[in-house]
């Protein structure tokens, strides 16, 4: 069984975490038919989809927030096949007890590609402060530089502490 990293941030942002780096490797975790389900299990809302214009909708993704977060402009190729399938999204205003609640729908990469938009619009995507991690998360406190604390912040507290006892000896 495939365990995914970060899940539960906004789609886009878990799918561009299904490519990642073990032991200086980099890892496909949707590169066979296995892997994408399992991730498509995560995400019901997704419904049925072709494997490789998911890995390719996630590669677009990665390079648009991988420009975001090093402040340059993204390859205009990912933009367009991002909003291509953004634009086949479907909105839909619903009122309830609470207030109107906007749903999108239409399945497939079009509800993939509108967290994309999304998440960049709203200036969220950042990149893990550990140079040896490519995982990206939706920073919600200004302060989160790790993607996660249990892995990447944690080797980060331990490197500053070898050194501190380098500096002592």
């Amino acid at each position: 069984m495939t365990t995914f990293p970060l899940v539960g941030e906004p789609l886009a942002v878990d799918l561009a975490n299904t490519a990642v780096r073990l032991r200086g490797r980099e890892v496909d975790l949707i590169a066979d038919d296995e892997g994408l389900a399992a991730w498509l299990e995560l995400h019901p809302g997704i419904g049925k989809v072709d494997g490789d214009e998911v890995r390719a909708l996630r590669d677009d993704i990665r390079e648009v927030f991988r420009a975001a977060i090093e402040t340059r402009s993204a390859a205009h190729e990912a933009v367009q096949n991002i909003n291509r399938a953004a634009f086949r999204c479907q909105t839909t205003l619903t009122s309830t007890p609470d207030g109107p609640v906007v749903e999108w729908g239409g399945g497939g990469l079009s509800v993939i590609a509108r967290s994309a938009v999304e998440v960049v619009a709203a200036a969220h995507v950042r990149g893990c402060a550990n140079h040896d991690c490519v995982l990206v998360f939706a920073q919600g406190d200004e302060r989160r530089r790790f993607c996660d604390t249990k892995t990447c912040a944690n080797r980060a507290r331990q490197a500053r502490h070898r050194e501190r006892q380098h500096v002592q000896a």
